[in-house]
């Protein structure tokens, strides 16, 4: 794999540095911030050949119905996540494959994925729009396109609260606090099939169908 860019190498170092304690610290934060629904419910969506965009330390796996899945793609930055996830007993006799690859030039012909997914990594991926790009050309035409994350908030005043709080968290971990992601998917003319939230409309699920490609 190449260096990439700076801000790429950067994310990746943090990550790596952070994935041996990412389930005792970071990954207890978001249970408690989110809880643990939304992520069964991604898990529900996924069916087929699978891709998932950053899987980290593979939290989705235990929630995954093992029968609807063929193969199941587990891609990560971060060597260092992707070894944490290799380590989880829940995948055990599965059909998952681990990819350590750049988000925004995803290394599979198009249209090969009945599933594509991703959770809390557009906050963090240098470029949104082209990972979702990538997510889309990579996605069978009559697949889906599943991603939960945290987005900028409706309310005014969480929206400011995220927004002066947001520098220290990219430096600490590459995450943008208040990127507006579903904005951002619905100016790019993806079909929302689906769309959940949680905590103030911060965590959002959102179902989508992929762009279609041009002639």
């Amino acid at each position: 794999m190449t260096s990439g860019p700076p801000d790429t190498k950067r994310i990746r170092d943090i990550f790596d540095q952070l994935a041996p304690t990412w389930n005792e610290r970071e990954a207890r934060g978001e249970r408690l911030l989110m809880g643990p629904d939304l992520r069964r419910e991604l898990a529900t969506a996924l069916h087929g050949d699978v891709l998932e965009v950053g899987a980290g330390t593979g939290m989705t796996f235990a929630h995954v119905d093992w029968d609807e899945i063929a193969s199941y793609t587990a891609t990560d930055l971060s060597a260092g996540m992707l070894a944490e996830a290799r380590r989880r007993p829940d995948i055990e006799g599965r059909p998952v494959a681990f990819d350590q690859v750049d988000a925004t030039a995803l290394p599979y012909p198009d249209a090969s994925f009945d599933t594509v997914t991703t959770s809390l990594t557009l906050c963090t991926v240098p470029d949104p729009e082209c990972t979702l790009r990538e997510m889309s050309r990579v996605c069978r035409p009559n697949g889906r396109i599943v991603l939960l994350e945290h987005v900028r908030a409706p309310n005014r005043l969480l929206a400011w609260l995220q927004r002066r709080m947001s520098p220290l968290q990219e430096r600490r971990m590459g995450c943008h606090l208040d990127r507006p992601t579903v904005e951002l998917v619905r100016e790019m003319g993806f079909p929302v099939e689906r769309e959940e939230r949680r905590l103030f409309s911060i965590f959002r699920l959102l179902v989508l169908r992929p762009l279609r490609q041009a002639a």
